[in-house]
């Protein structure tokens, strides 16, 4: 805040003040051998505040099961922090009521000020939050820095008189006018005070948490004070069901409470104001006014937990579908678009996944280069569409001999690749002689009645093999293969590191090849 506006608050005679009885209670409990019946005794000193804070021993609020018959009694019941957050509240309730105040409506403010404190109290319980007459004490305190601002400077102050009433908007208006809002007013005051810092922190973050840098320990405690105001509204603003959704939307914000929660919370609020309003001696709500609201938030509660459940099945509906979508879309990514079977992309993404398995799992794995032969005439010769309907008669005939754990992919033109987790060189070969032998037997009618054949080649390795140890090792073996396969003659499956080769439209052999300019 600027120094200018911190020098206006601090010279101006009609700022917020509490008793002196108060701020010695505020300056002894700062001692932690501190002796309650100093502080009782300095009640004594004024009548008023001690009679109210007897009652408040004994008020169903804060009675611990044991009545207090005298100011010792009463402090001991309540603790030190009670009986200062007592001290604060009276002596600031009894200010308030003598003030002038030009550009704010005192009595509003006032039974806001009651309802966001008790609202931050059960708040509290409700989140077990320790401390509720510290949360008490800070809603009551939240909005303080408005009568600080309109004391020190009414004229200019006062031209926010129109808007006070809607705090979704007065900060945005307090900054632009005075070049400060009422939250942070009120936590300078309070600092003024000597206050603990939890209050000071609590109120300057009570419009909007990321106003202050509130630690860990401090967060729920903070967000009781933030919530509290917002639910005052709901039994102060003239649109009930805008305060209510403001409301519950805060609650989910700053405490992750549902609408269920927050009813429970309106319900508790209900019951307990009266007894808040005996010990301030202030009629906030009547009785049939604060039940009505409460009964009608409860069934715009219950309304908007329905449009949540409803939201919250449609979300998860659209999740599901954009799941499905994305899955979908990742298939076609990893999908060859002409033979339906994997591409190339997926491959060689999974390959080295299924080579470390291998690998440590100790396991064989075959990888087979197959390479359609002469198939760069059939396209010449009878046109592209022609050859993409033979790709994708065989890419389904291979596609159908092999294993779910079987990776089949394209891998450009002609040419496709294969994988065999779990099969040794010899069975490898045996697969490959198959499937080459049922490729060169598929017939292939064109339109004009001609019928095609067509031969495959197929080149072989296998991990664990002859200075095969790593993925780009085996790759390379298989291409070399499939090379020798094309240079061989084609139609035939060769192996990497062996003896012999297999001419696929005989019977038995072995092995294989690598890639070659020459397929």
């Amino acid at each position: 805040m600027d120094k200018s506006i911190e020098n206006q608050l601090r010279l101006c005679p009609t700022l917020p003040t509490i008793s002196s009885v108060a701020l010695r209670i505020i300056e002894i409990g700062r001692h932690p051998d501190i002796d309650l019946q100093e502080v009782a005794s300095l009640l004594s000193n004024d009548p008023a505040l001690a009679s109210k804070t007897l009652r408040m021993a004994n008020s169903p609020l804060y009675t611990r099961g044991r009545q207090a018959r005298n100011l010792h009694q009463a402090v001991t019941v309540l603790g030190l922090n009670a009986t200062v957050s007592a001290a604060l509240s009276f002596s600031l309730s009894a200010w308030l009521r003598d003030a002038r105040t030009p550009g704010i409506d005192l009595d509003r403010y006032w039974r806001r000020a009651l309802l966001s404190a008790l609202a931050a109290r059960l708040l509290g319980e409700h989140q077990h939050v320790q401390g509720p007459e510290e949360l008490f004490l800070a809603g009551l305190l939240q909005d303080l820095g408005m009568i600080a601002l309109d004391a020190a400077m009414p004229e200019t102050y006062g031209q926010l008189k129109h808007i006070a009433h809607n705090h979704d908007t007065l900060a945005a208006y307090e900054r632009e006018l005075v070049g400060t809002d009422h939250c942070e007013a009120g936590a300078w005051l309070m600092r003024e005070w000597g206050l603990p810092d939890y209050l000071v922190l609590a109120t300057h973050a009570s419009d909007d948490l990321a106003q202050a840098d509130i630690p860990d320990d401090l967060e729920r405690f903070a967000g009781c004070v933030a919530v509290s105001g917002r639910i005052a509204e709901i039994y102060l603003a003239e649109d009930t069901q805008t305060a209510t959704a403001a409301a519950a939307q805060s609650a989910r914000t700053c405490l992750n409470m549902g609408p269920d929660d927050l009813g429970a919370v309106l319900g508790r609020m209900a019951e307990a104001l009266p007894e808040v309003e005996s010990l301030f001696d202030m009629t906030v709500l009547t009785a049939p006014q604060a039940m009505g609201l409460t009964d009608q938030a409860h069934e715009l509660l219950a309304t908007r937990n329905l449009q949540l459940l409803h939201s919250a099945t449609e979300l998860q509906q659209r999740e599901q579908e954009f799941r499905q979508q994305a899955n979908r879309l990742e298939y076609i990514a990893r999908q060859d678009a002409l033979t339906g079977i994997s591409n190339r992309r997926h491959f060689d993404e999974a390959f080295k996944d299924h080579f470390e398995r291998a690998r440590v799992e100790a396991y064989p794995l075959s990888l087979a280069y197959l390479d359609l032969d002469h198939f760069k005439a059939i396209n010449d010769r009878h046109g592209h569409p022609c050859g993409d309907n033979i790709l994708s008669a065989i890419a389904k005939s291979i596609h159908d001999q092999l294993r779910q754990d079987d990776l089949f992919a394209r891998y450009g033109g002609e040419e496709f690749v294969l994988l065999l987790p779990g099969i040794d060189k010899a069975s490898a070969h045996k697969i490959l002689l198959r499937i080459c032998k049922g490729v060169a037997r598929l017939q292939h009618r064109l339109d004009d009645g001609e019928v095609l054949t067509v031969t495959l080649s197929a080149g072989i390795a296998t991990f664990p093999g002859n200075d095969i140890d790593t993925p780009d090792q085996l790759m390379r073996a298989a291409d070399q293969s499939l090379y020798k396969a094309k240079q061989n003659g084609r139609n035939r499956v060769v192996c990497a590191d062996s003896a012999a080769e297999s001419d696929a439209s005989h019977t038995q052999g072995l092995h294989g090849r690598p890639a070659s300019p020459t397929r």
